[in-house]
């Protein structure tokens, strides 16, 4: 189906979580699931945000998605003693009463302590104030809140951690940019050694802070090697599993 045609079937009713495990490196076992949302069509073939967002968008149906997919999640993970997390949008971010709706949801949940809402560092850097705000009442709900995505774009996220967030995910292309100033066969890049200022201080004001730090984009075995050059606990990628769809239980 080629994407153009998506809209003619496309409902939020065919959204659903597809589940990414990450990785606890000591002792090899999962820590807890990120929830993808995955929109598959009637000959089962399967999309991703980047290719359906745009229609959700445009009918104003963020919300909507965002509770649907929370909720998927939720059920699927009610009685299952494992921790996960769904990602919200910036539009999501700038709604006041999006924390509010998604709490509601866990009036008799067990353990919402389990949850995390994860949000991209550039939706945090943009909206500083609104992410303080929605990062409060997840936490007065129990809830945590993961930065995402962090360095994927130039921006400084240390004021940020300031606030009681649960952890941060290095962006896959960071932990490259990294590991090739590690590597001595490689020739010297210009922009080496602020990677290499910048994650070395982004993990310590983590592990100063009791902030979670996960690799994420892990895709090769060699890539997964190179995690021994950092003091990283946690990480996720393709060289784990991709995402998998639900399973009936």
């Amino acid at each position: 189906m080629p994407i153009r045609e998506i809209s003619k079937g496309f409902s939020i009713n065919n959204v659903v979580p597809y589940f990414q495990p990450i990785i606890d490196l000591t002792s090899q076992r999962v820590w807890r699931y990120e929830c993808l949302a995955r929109f598959v069509a009637g000959d089962d073939k399967t999309f991703l945000p980047s290719e359906f967002l745009y229609l959700v968008e445009r009918e104003h149906h963020m919300q909507a998605l965002t509770e649907a997919m929370f909720c998927q999640s939720a059920r699927y993970f009610r009685d299952l003693n494992m921790p996960w997390s769904i990602n919200i949008s910036h539009s999501d971010l700038e709604n006041p009463q999006l924390a509010g709706v998604l709490l509601s949801h866990l009036n008799d949940y067990p353990n919402p302590e389990r949850i995390s809402i994860e949000i991209s560092a550039l939706s945090a850097l943009a909206s500083p104030r609104a992410f303080s705000h929605f990062v409060e009442q997840c936490m007065h709900g129990g809830i945590g809140v993961f930065i995402d995505n962090v360095g994927a774009k130039p921006g400084n996220i240390v004021p940020l951690l300031n606030l009681p967030i649960r952890g941060i995910k290095l962006a896959g292309g960071l932990l490259k940019r990294y590991n090739h100033r590690c590597d001595a066969l490689a020739p010297w890049r210009a922009d080496d050694d602020a990677t290499h200022e910048y994650v070395d201080n982004m993990i310590a004001q983590c592990h100063h802070r009791s902030i979670s730090v996960v690799a994420e984009h892990v895709e090769t075995p060699l890539m997964l090697e190179q995690l021994v050059n950092l003091p990283i606990r946690y990480a996720q990628g393709f060289v784990f599993s991709p995402p998998q769809a639900y399973t009936n239980r």
